[in-house]
């Protein structure tokens, strides 16, 4: 009788896994295939505001420009 209770506890467990488990994964792996770029895209324009901002300023680092 306890062959058959784990058979029937295996058989559910690999259930689980395919039918919640698996599809939650994929779900997670897809939401961060998208999360990663748009991370970047956002990061990458707060980098851009700040740099350009930081040359507006008076005073600015770097050297001044010179007209030839």
């Amino acid at each position: 009788m306890r062959i058959v209770v784990w058979v029937l506890v295996g058989v559910g467990a690999l259930v689980l896994l395919g039918g919640v488990v698996l599809p939650l994964v994929q779900w997670l792996l897809g939401t961060l295939v998208w999360l990663i770029p748009a991370a970047l895209v956002v990061g990458g324009g707060v980098w851009l505001v700040k740099r350009s901002r930081d040359r507006k300023e008076v005073g600015a680092r770097g050297r001044p420009q010179q007209i030839r």
